[in-house]
């Protein structure tokens, strides 16, 4: 079976980065393509969420908004919605703000950071419980990744585990229950993207960050369909009494 996954975009990115390369969710789109999953986008900015049950699993991509700043309306019916995904362990992964904002929906602290912007390609660590979790599987303890962010998550909520960090921003990846899971970095960003940001926020920056190829990074997003969103669109299919044959 094919497994359907939601993409809640809050909002759009920077217009002339959409006529390069697309919104958000094009980018999410062009790096999921391989796994073969159905792609439906839901802009959560102008409509709520939909069902939690409208797909097999759910991203919350970037966006230009701060929850450092305020939470608009949409943005607190967005951390409602993930509250109610998350109480129904439904697979949920968040990127960048969908980082923040699963954190912030389950009591973290998310704050504007007192160093500024890190942006471009940087070094992220696994911790110990992140080189066992499913999301990285395969990856080595230290590996690549693009960011482009002014706020971070400074502190986990209650029972969430840290997966992974850096010097800039400690808490780069989360693990909360059995099927949410968040990064701070951007696994389906390109290095042709990362060096658009760069160009684009080099006024912002003390020294011009670097940009390299990160081939580990992308493998977050297999990871979470082959670790998450597939095992649990095959227990949905699967019939209730556990007999998985045919017969009259």
């Amino acid at each position: 079976m094919t497994p359907t996954i939601g993409i809640l975009r809050p909002g759009s990115t920077i217009t002339g980065m959409i006529e390069r390369f697309g919104d958000y969710d094009a980018w999410f789109v062009r790096a999921l393509e391989p796994t073969g999953a159905r792609l439906v986008v839901y802009d959560v900015m102008a409509d709520e969420p939909p069902d939690a049950a409208a797909a097999d699993g759910w991203l919350v991509t970037g966006s230009r908004s701060s929850l450092a700043v305020t939470a608009e309306p949409w943005a607190e019916a967005l951390l409602d919605w993930i509250r109610g995904a998350v109480a129904r362990e439904a697979p949920l992964l968040g990127v960048c703000y969908g980082h923040q904002a699963v954190c912030a929906a389950l009591g973290g602290r998310v704050v504007r950071h007192p160093a500024g912007w890190e942006i471009g390609t940087v070094e992220v660590e696994l911790t110990d419980a992140g080189r066992t979790d499913p999301l990285f599987a395969g990856f080595p303890g230290r590996f690549l990744a693009h960011t482009t962010h002014e706020d971070q998550v400074a502190e986990l909520p209650p029972g969430a585990v840290l997966l992974a960090g850096n010097p800039h921003s400690p808490i780069q990846a989360v693990a909360i229950g059995p099927a949410a899971r968040a990064v701070q970095f951007h696994p389906e960003v390109t290095a042709p993207i990362a060096a658009a940001f760069v160009a684009r926020r080099r006024h912002l920056l003390p020294v011009e960050p670097g940009v390299r190829e990160a081939p580990h990074a992308p493998r977050v997003l297999d990871n979470w369909v082959a670790g998450f969103v597939a095992p649990r669109e095959k227990a949905a299919a699967r019939p209730r009494n556990g007999w998985e044959g045919t017969g009259s």
